[in-house]
């Protein structure tokens, strides 16, 4: 859950989004941050060709652009000089770098630089003014902002120990978006980046006798040591509510967590293992985020399960897709609206296939959104796939 920033049902949306600088419009500049840097990596380009290149239909990578309108950049050939851009930023807008006040506070000349900088990406949406909007965001007063900043500008800057500093700032935030989007961000670009690595350290518990159970949450990246998911975990307590025989014994599933395919496969592997040490085939399967994806490869893998509920699951049906022979139930896709940290991971928002469910919340950014027992509530979600 998400400290500084409130469940949108209703966000600001393209230019208005930068009218002015407040919890309820920052995680909308940070989406349109996020997408333009994704545009920069290729888009949804490579996915697609990824997915039609092994014959796998059914995905859809982005928000429909009536949903969240970003403009398309051009003019992407190579980095942008930052020094070039805290010029023009002086020129234009009158703008020098600051100290951000330790209130947060943004003065009004930063403000109008802002939305000023924010209107010249829109109406020329080329590189390098986009270069100047992402280096007077790495000054915002919103760390949401400054961490998104910071990814959408690797692949585009002269001066990416700037952008790591602000990412590993990041990973120390009391704000679980915040932290959950620097650091998926971080490990995109720098997967072995030794402040990531305290961050993946699941350890397998002894096992446990005890009666078969028919159901299992999974956690998603970094995630091994988050309460949620384990028994006494708010999650946990209010699915166990639905579901008496969800498994809760000491040796619950966690997995090392780490952000790799090769983590993930690891994870997969390590999934289908303990279920038949157990003698559990048939579990139905809860999985946050990537968590989700290590129960797709599991079946790929070989594991039997029952039914399959993806909670925010970033979508890459090249490396993650159900074999649908090992399903004895539907699958249902639990997810929000231009997820954050999807879009700093690089996958698809959504899947688009028959056998696949998609359930999408009235909430917009918030990845952790999908595993909290109130939205659950709100949303009538245990209803809708049936648990």
């Amino acid at each position: 859950m998400s400290l500084h920033y409130p469940h949108l049902a209703k966000p600001p949306k393209g230019l208005a989004a930068f009218d002015r600088i407040a919890e309820d419009t920052t995680p909308s500049q940070a989406a349109v941050l996020l997408a333009f840097g994704n545009q920069i990596r290729g888009g949804e380009v490579p996915l697609r060709a990824r997915a039609a290149a092994l014959k796998r239909k059914g995905f859809v990578g982005e928000e429909p652009k009536s949903e969240f309108p970003v403009p398309r950049l051009r003019a992407v050939e190579g980095a942008v000089s930052f020094s070039e851009s805290l010029a023009r930023l002086q020129k234009l807008h009158a703008y020098t770098p600051r100290k951000r006040a330790a209130s947060g506070n943004v003065t009004a000349k930063y403000e109008n630089a802002y939305r000023d900088c924010a209107e010249r990406v829109f109406k020329k949406p080329v590189a390098a003014n986009a270069a100047d909007l992402f280096a007077l965001c790495l000054d915002h007063p919103k760390a949401l902002v400054r961490i998104a900043a910071a990814i959408a500008s690797l692949p585009l800057t002269t001066r990416p120990q700037q952008n790591v500093r602000a990412l590993v700032s990041g990973l120390k935030s009391d704000d679980e978006l915040e932290r959950s989007l620097a650091a998926t961000g971080l490990a995109r670009t720098y997967p072995d980046h030794a402040a990531l690595r305290r961050l993946s350290r699941g350890k397998a518990a002894r096992r446990v006798k005890r009666p078969r159970n028919t159901s299992l949450l999974i956690h998603g990246t970094w995630a091994s040591d988050n309460p949620w998911y384990q028994p006494g975990g708010d999650f946990f307590k209010h699915i166990q509510a639905l579901r008496a025989d969800l498994y809760g014994a000491a040796d619950f599933f966690r997995w090392g967590g780490g952000w790799s395919d090769g983590a993930r496969q690891t994870g997969s592997v390590e999934l289908r293992q303990w279920v038949e040490s157990r003698n559990e085939q048939g579990l139905d399967l809860i999985g946050h985020s990537h968590g989700a994806n290590i129960m797709l490869k599991a079946t790929d893998l070989g594991l039997v399960i029952g039914k399959a509920v993806l909670l925010s699951c970033p979508v890459h049906v090249d490396k993650y897709f159900p074999n649908f022979a090992n399903l004895q139930g539907p699958i249902f896709s639990v997810r929000v609206h231009m997820d954050l940290v999807i879009l700093a991971d690089g996958g698809g928002q959504r899947f688009s296939h028959p056998q696949i469910k998609e359930i999408v919340l009235p909430i917009w950014f918030d990845h952790s959104a999908t595993h909290e027992p109130q939205v659950w509530i709100d949303n009538n979600v245990a209803h809708k796939i049936s648990l």
